[in-house]
């Protein structure tokens, strides 16, 4: 009898402490998307916390950048990154809590909210490698044709709760932002969000969704590069080569070769003009 007391004590103590953070709403934009598949992503995190004992845990950590004393004090299931750290490499980490606001000191209630910045990149093989590890990355990319990139979005690199098929459950205060490159065309979005009436393929801004199931999420889009910007790459491209070799270990003798060699072409454009003469 005392054994079921204790634990049903102990049960309200974890209910009670549990109940101190509340999560208000959950902002993930991703932006900013690069030709290697990688993004800027920004994730707003607020929630409402009760009780000065919250307040006090919360101020005790405004300086502290660390995601894991988030989790582990806060105890909310999306003091997380959502997205994939086994899909994608987070990089240039920036966590940054605000002060609380709209606080009640009759009934104990502020709102607080954690700030991430981040860039999410495809893993590689190692720091020297220029390939992706394949599943890697928010987006794969396929050159498809000349100065066009196809990418589509990875659902295995988000990490919001989904169901036991795998697909992605979008809470009614959590919402997935999606500010596609301003050259793009949309080619194929599935689940539709509410928001996007047009017909494809056709220039989209941005979509959004929440409050949804996205079944087999799919987002495909292309970028056709500027024809300017193909010229401006290929010459870069052979400046950068020339460059190299001119500094390795053969840089002395590739110079001597070429002044030898011009040297040569004036030597017999002279000859052939005393010739003519």
């Amino acid at each position: 009898m005392r054994m079921s007391a204790a634990l049903l004590l102990f049960a309200l103590v974890c209910g009670m402490a549990s109940a101190d953070f509340l999560i208000e709403r959950v902002d993930v934009t991703i932006s900013d998307i690069q030709p290697d598949g990688s993004a800027r992503v920004h994730e707003s995190i607020k929630f409402v916390m009760y009780g000065n004992y919250s307040n006090s845990l919360y101020d005790s950590g405004i300086g502290n950048n660390e995601l894991s004393f988030w989790s582990t004090n806060v105890g909310l299931k999306d003091i997380k990154f959502h997205t994939n750290p086994a899909r994608v490499d987070i990089l240039d980490l920036r966590l940054r809590p605000q002060p609380r606001t709209k606080c009640n000191p009759i009934e104990g209630i502020c709102h607080g909210e954690l700030i991430l910045d981040y860039i999410a990149a495809p893993a590689r093989k190692d720091n020297a490698s220029t390939v992706p590890l394949a599943g890697t990355g928010l987006f794969t990319v396929d050159k498809y044709k000349p100065r066009t990139q196809r990418y589509n979005i990875n659902p295995d690199a988000l990490a919001f709760t989904t169901t036991s098929e795998g697909n992605i459950i979008m809470d009614k205060n959590t919402y997935l932002t999606l500010n596609l490159p301003a050259e793009s065309v949309l080619l194929d979005v599935n689940p539709r969000p509410p928001d996007l009436a047009t017909t494809l393929p056709a220039h989209v801004a941005n979509m959004s969704w929440t409050d949804s199931v996205l079944v087999k999420l799919t987002v495909s889009f292309e970028v056709e590069e500027d024809i300017d910007k193909e010229v401006s790459d290929f010459f870069s491209g052979i400046a950068h080569g020339v460059s190299e070799a001119l500094s390795g270990p053969q840089g002395l003798a590739l110079v001597a070769l070429v002044i030898v060699v011009i040297g040569a072409y004036l030597y017999i454009s002279m000859a052939k003009r005393r010739g003519e003469e």
